[in-house]
């Protein structure tokens, strides 16, 4: 690349690192081999920052990442490697959400571990959680032992409007897109490298699957409540993995003290107006359908069950603490819900040969990944049915 080419992008601004480095600079510079000393080392340095700032700043989200990004976890994370010779791609671009403003790191350092030079493109949005992560990733760009990391992993920003994607799409040997459908497609449609590989993480939404037979106890509600809740707060219910639908099989007797219980949790944070407000339009639209019930729980967090699940409710959704609940007589009956957006379904106390046998059915064409309750944010390499890191890394054949 050539440093004119570098400087006609205009309105491009580079976040971090902040100590001079640029777009030919990360361009030129020679990939890492995957799971090198060098990022290992800086991502165990993250970790550890992350960990120290962002729980004295109780700022969920981040804690969750530096744990992930612990050294004990990523080692055994390289010990899963697929066997033959791994090679970085290049370039990757990144594209963040703008709704959830920390789960492409993740993404990213799937890249960073396979060896790539990363350009991330952060989302306009102000937030507490951006901010922090810039500041912590700054603060280690400028040691010098990890100038060679800065070098290679540029977080940039720009106006939407501006041309600078579509440059910097001709400059990447592969394309992470996190977004809305319509901004994946239009990201999509941008001209790139012949042999470029998009990664698309599009709309999708989760569900939770709960056995209302088995919910007996009130220590019973009390940890369903807090395991269903672990899943919903952080970013918002704004994470495609967040259940924003709750499949309820066999007896409702619990149900309202489950959500009851959730608003007592989510009364702890600071009450929102705006989000009592958008629930109460979102619940007037569903059952103004006349396919909704009255409210279980319409407070710090909105409990509604419906009689039938439309496309345009999940569309209406706009996170908060909103539940839409669907009841189950039968197992069986799940298989027609789950459509072809469907990420994640979460599950607590089913009998799991049954749903593993029900999921397998050739016509359920979504749903890529089946975790218990509580842990549906926790990531994993294969995400949205992509195995990341053989998709931003070269495999060599060798016979």
């Amino acid at each position: 690349m050539s440093n004119n080419m570098s400087q006609n992008i205009k309105g491009l601004h580079i976040l971090a690192p902040d100590n001079g480095y640029s777009v030919v600079d990360c361009v030129d510079a020679t990939p890492f081999m995957p799971f090198s000393s060098e990022v290992l080392a800086f991502i165990d340095a993250l970790s550890k920052q992350l960990l120290k700032q962002s729980a004295a700043k109780l700022q969920p989200e981040l804690v969750a990442l530096g744990f992930w990004l612990r050294s004990a976890h990523i080692k055994q994370l390289s010990s899963q490697q697929a066997e033959g010779l791994h090679k970085a791609l290049g370039v990757v671009l990144h594209f963040t959400p703008a709704n959830v403003d920390s789960m492409f790191v993740y993404s990213w350092v799937c890249s960073l571990l396979m060896g790539n030079n990363n350009i991330v493109r952060v989302a306009s949005a102000e937030s507490d959680a951006k901010n922090s992560l810039l500041n912590t990733l700054n603060v280690l760009f400028a040691q010098e032992k990890f100038s060679e990391i800065a070098k290679r992993n540029l977080f940039v920003s720009y106006d939407k409007g501006s041309s600078c994607s579509a440059q910097l799409s001709l400059l990447a040997d592969a394309r992470v897109i996190w977004g809305g459908d319509a901004s994946v497609m239009a990201i999509r449609a941008l001209a790139s490298k012949p042999r470029c590989r998009d990664i698309s993480f599009a709309d999708r939404y989760s569900a939770a699957l709960i056995n209302g037979d088995a919910l007996n106890e009130l220590s019973q509600v009390e940890k369903l409540a807090e395991l269903l809740w672990r899943d919903t707060k952080p970013h918002a219910q704004q994470a495609c993995s967040s259940p924003r639908l709750i499949f309820w099989l066999g007896n409702t007797d619990k149900q309202k003290e489950v959500f009851a219980q959730i608003n007592k949790l989510a009364a702890q944070q600071n009450p929102e107006l705006q989000k009592f407000n958008n629930h109460l339009v979102v619940c007037q639209m569903i059952q103004s359908t006349g396919l909704a019930a009255q409210t279980l729980v319409q407070q710090h967090i909105c409990a509604l069950p419906v009689t039938h699940i439309k496309a345009e409710f999940l569309d209406w959704h706009l996170g908060g603490g909103l539940y839409l609940i669907k009841n189950l007589n039968q197992l069986d009956e799940l298989a027609e819900l789950l459509d072809v957006k469907l990420q994640t379904l979460s599950y607590w106390q089913v009998d799991k040969p049954a749903l593993l046998k029900l999921v397998a059915q050739p016509s359920i064409n979504g749903l890529d990944r089946l975790v218990t309750v509580g842990s549906a944010l926790d990531f994993s390499l294969n995400w949205d049915g992509y195995d990341l890191p053989r998709l931003l890394s070269r495999v060599i054949e060798i016979s």
